[in-house]
């Protein structure tokens, strides 16, 4: 008996040293909002964000070296129907066709102490290290990306940027407060067919209450011009706020230029987040806005996971239904 409990104490030291060497995490988000879109007069039941479902894992090879998987599924949570995902003005040479299925994020890689290469559809680094880092909705909800391209959408990412890039090859490092991401792409594969191949990188520094942001792409389309676009920005957190601004400038394919600003604030409130933002998106070559205006919000905790919210913008740039709103809940498991 006493050889048999210490045969079954190895063998479940054994199944538990094994599996602390792979772990594999499900996970998703529901998010749903009453909104009123700036451009449209209709109020609708739409995703606040995008919905999604998702699996991760991360397998140790040991010698500090690991592989990882991440396959995200993004949907409509008002219809459970299949979403194609947020495409960025421009970039119809790549529209996410409805058959796409990881619409989200198909890669794998190995990280260790040199860093982390990724292959797959994952998001450009620019896109996630500087525009997604400088908006305080991070591109969700009505105020950016959500239903119909929002506000700061536009001008964090200039009706240029990427937000996404299939078939590509990524790199990130990160020590001492410094990270650096850089990213090339197939110009041609089952879906896409650009001119060129597309490439972006960015780095950041973060230290103490400052955090400096700087991200550069090439979409890789072509037609007058190289499709590129530009983005600095940085943050000061205060402690009862953080402030911050970006600048970008670069041009479409066409080649029209276009110069964008964005101002920013975020305070804790509560058991919630006000958030505020003033800016615009220029195009210099035919002398008109794209996109200006304001908007607030304010974003409450019921738990970790679950969060109610508001939120209210202008785009002075439309010629009618300037004004937008929505009232959401989301939660993330």
């Amino acid at each position: 008996m006493k050889k048999s409990l210490i045969a079954f104490a190895a063998l479940a030291t054994i199944a538990g040293a094994a599996s602390a060497q792979s772990s594999v995490t499900l996970y998703g988000r529901l998010d749903l909002s009453i909104n009123k879109p700036t451009g449209s007069a209709l109020k609708n039941m739409s995703n606040g964000s995008g919905s999604r479902f998702g699996v991760r894992g991360v397998e140790d090879l040991g010698g500090g070296l690991s592989a990882f998987f991440n396959l995200e599924h993004r949907f409509d949570a008002d219809t459970g129907a299949q979403s194609a995902g947020p495409v960025a003005a421009g970039n119809n040479a790549n529209a996410a066709p409805l058959s796409r299925f990881w619409t989200g994020r198909s890669i794998v890689g190995l990280q260790g102490g040199f860093g982390k290469i990724t292959l797959g559809r994952e998001y450009t680094t620019a896109f996630l290290m500087s525009q997604l880092a400088a908006d305080p909705w991070g591109w969700d909800t009505v105020v950016s990306g959500t239903p119909t391209g929002g506000l700061n959408q536009l001008i964090t990412g200039g009706a240029i940027a990427r937000v996404r890039n299939d078939s590509s090859l990524t790199y990130n490092f990160s020590a001492a407060g410094f990270s650096l991401g850089a990213q090339i792409a197939e110009s041609s594969d089952t879906i896409n067919k650009f001119n060129k191949r597309p490439f972006n990188f960015a780095v950041s520094y973060a230290a103490g209450p400052v955090a400096l942001m700087l991200g550069y792409e090439k979409t890789g389309q072509v037609q007058k011009d190289s499709a590129k676009w530009l983005t600095v920005n940085g943050t000061f957190n205060l402690g009862a706020v953080k402030l911050g601004a970006l600048y970008g400038k670069g041009n479409t394919d066409a080649g029209a230029d276009h110069k964008s600003y964005l101002l920013t604030a975020v305070a804790p409130l509560g058991q919630g987040e006000f958030r505020a933002s003033y800016g615009r998106l220029k195009n210099e070559t035919a002398n008109v806005d794209a996109a200006k205006g304001f908007a607030v919000g304010y974003h409450y905790a019921l738990s970790k996971r679950t969060t109610l919210y508001t939120d209210f913008l202008r785009n002075t740039a439309l010629a009618t239904n300037k004004t937008g709103y929505d009232f959401g809940i989301k939660h993330n498991f």
